[in-house]
């Protein structure tokens, strides 16, 4: 459940002990708990962190993608209220939840993992700011390709020229988390591949054949390993 170097500890146990398992079908949201914050640990599947759209605001549609999250993700969801974010499953998965409060009682005793959950933080945060970034000053191509790179390095470590990549998220998800229609995703899709940056099949099966092409295409810098927004 912990990332194996943090698994052999008594404080690791106490926090096996305080967490609620739950497995979550494809579509379905993690319930709200009106008492607590929680931190929610991705164990297997993939989910999206979406803010709905809030009661005084219609026009605001089905709401925000604000991020995809894969196994060995730590997500801070907090008690529902009104235009709150809500953790929805992609995929079939299982997650972990543990109340804030006593997951930080518990982990006083072990830095190790303090620093684990910060570092996690930390990440959420530069991905959250990168995206940020490119709503406000990168062009549809840009937003894709930056997307695609960013797929890669989360789910294949992107360490070769080529590699593969199986997308659980829909083209209408890719569009809402990063303020563009579902055309205009389609039609970037088709204008990389055509180009011969990408191979799809179906939806979701998608071959990155250039990643360093394709970095430079979204305005990075690519050394296979480590990508470098610029």
């Amino acid at each position: 459940m912990l990332p194996e170097s943090l698994r052999h500890s008594a404080v690791a146990s106490a926090l096996v002990a305080i967490g609620n398992y739950a497995q979550l079908a494809k579509g379905e949201p993690l319930v709200g708990d009106p008492a607590q914050d929680r931190f929610v640990y991705i164990l297997s599947g993939a989910a999206k962190l979406v803010a709905p759209p809030c009661p005084s605001d219609e026009s605001s549609g089905t709401g925000q993608v604000l991020a995809f999250h894969f196994p060995g993700d730590m997500i801070p969801v907090l008690r529902p209220r009104d235009c709150d974010f809500r953790l929805i499953a992609l995929t079939d998965c299982q997650v972990v939840a543990f109340p804030t409060d006593r997951f930080f009682d518990i982990a006083e005793g072990d830095p190790a993992i303090l620093r684990w959950v910060l570092t996690s933080s930390l990440q959420a945060l530069h991905r959250s700011r990168h995206r940020m970034m490119q709503l406000g000053h990168k062009s549809a191509r840009q937003r894709i390709a930056d997307f695609l790179v960013s797929m890669a390095e989360r789910m294949s470590d992107a360490r070769s020229r080529t590699c593969r990549i199986i997308l659980p998220m829909s083209r209408r998800d890719i569009g809402e988390s990063l303020g563009l229609t579902i055309e205009t995703v389609s039609r970037q899709f088709t204008e990389l591949r055509d180009a011969g940056l990408i191979e799809t099949r179906g939806r979701s099966h998608v071959r990155l054949l250039d990643v360093p092409a394709l970095a430079q295409v979204a305005g990075q810098t690519c050394h296979l390993g480590s990508v470098q927004h610029i």
